[in-house]
């Protein structure tokens, strides 16, 4: 048998049952956070550093911020759309039917900036004698392709 009611049951019919202003008993403050998002300093301070203690925190409670994440608008300014020769190799004759890239003799001829393409790079082998224009281009593709026996015209520096 409890010695007082509870709380409670004392204030029933009040607005606000003896919490003060509206809304001040209601969601994740008076409980510390959901989930392990403040209690390590707050209610569950002394369970958090006696695992601390004991050499084994939990993973989840990471204290204080890390880093940050960047805006996407900026990511994107520095987003740039690639293609390995390999890529290019196997496709070129897809595009050429698109009208996007044209073949004069056993030549293939195509500027990858009319398909969003930044740079090419040098993963994989090419067959084809392909001459292309790009804003860059890695070494190693430059190599590849004029062993291919085809060229590279760079429309901005190499990088």
């Amino acid at each position: 048998m409890r010695k007082f009611p509870k709380k409670i049951r004392k204030k029933r019919g009040t607005r606000t049952c003896g919490y003060g202003r509206v809304g001040q008993h209601r969601k994740t403050g008076q409980r510390a956070g959901r989930g392990k998002t403040t209690q390590w300093k707050k209610s569950k301070k002394s369970y958090y550093l006696k695992q601390k203690e004991l050499g084994f925190p939990d993973p989840d409670w990471n204290m204080g911020k890390k880093g940050f994440k960047r805006p996407q608008d900026i990511t994107r300014i520095y987003k740039t759309n690639t293609l390995n020769i390999k890529d290019l190799d196997q496709k070129i004759d897809k595009l050429v039917l698109e009208n996007i890239a044209s073949k004069t003799g056993n030549t293939y001829i195509i500027n990858l900036n009319d398909i969003n393409i930044q740079k090419i790079l040098g993963r994989g082998e090419i067959n084809k004698k392909i001459n292309i224009s790009v804003n860059r281009a890695s070494k190693q593709a430059m190599d590849k392709i004029e062993a291919a026996g085809g060229k590279i015209t760079l429309l901005t520096e190499t990088e």
